[in-house]
């Protein structure tokens, strides 16, 4: 259990130095502002996720710019909720295939590598791409796209 000393709005009391009004205190404001770790998780780029060869995400620099967050807004996209996310207006059925070719071939690799593990040989597979795209089930199951 926390301790007192630990309570947002006893540490906005203490931190009250120039005996502000209590009612404009802000007792979630940390001392140091930081990002939250979710934040900073939803803001990094699929460049970034290490996924596959740099190489690989070179070759399409908007899919390499995608951040989390903009996949799930893909996902969202997909679902059929709208979303007003300029990066993902801006993807091309190109790009969406290319994406899907980054996935595939992560889930191809970290196959390998459970393969490898399952035959005694030292591997990590500490990342998992499940639900992370549309891309993998959603698209690719997609027989018929709109047409316009």
């Amino acid at each position: 259990m926390a301790e007192l000393h630990e309570n947002p709005f006893r540490r906005a009391m203490e931190a009250n130095e120039g005996g502000e009004d209590i009612g404009t205190l802000r007792p979630f404001r940390l001392p140091e502002e930081k990002a939250s770790p979710r934040k900073l998780d939803q803001t990094r780029t699929v460049a970034e996720l290490d996924l596959v060869d740099p190489a690989m995400i070179a070759r399409n620099p908007r899919i390499a710019g995608l951040t989390v967050h903009d996949l799930g807004d893909l996902a969202d996209q997909f679902a059929g909720i709208p979303v007003y996310n300029p990066k993902i207006a801006d993807l091309t059925i190109d790009d969406m295939t290319d994406l899907e070719g980054v996935f595939l071939e992560f889930k191809t690799g970290a196959a390998r590598q459970v393969g490898l593990k399952a035959r005694g040989s030292s591997s990590s597979v500490d990342v998992s791409c499940c639900c992370c795209t549309p891309c993998c089930c959603c698209a690719a199951a997609e027989t018929e796209p709109i047409r316009a």
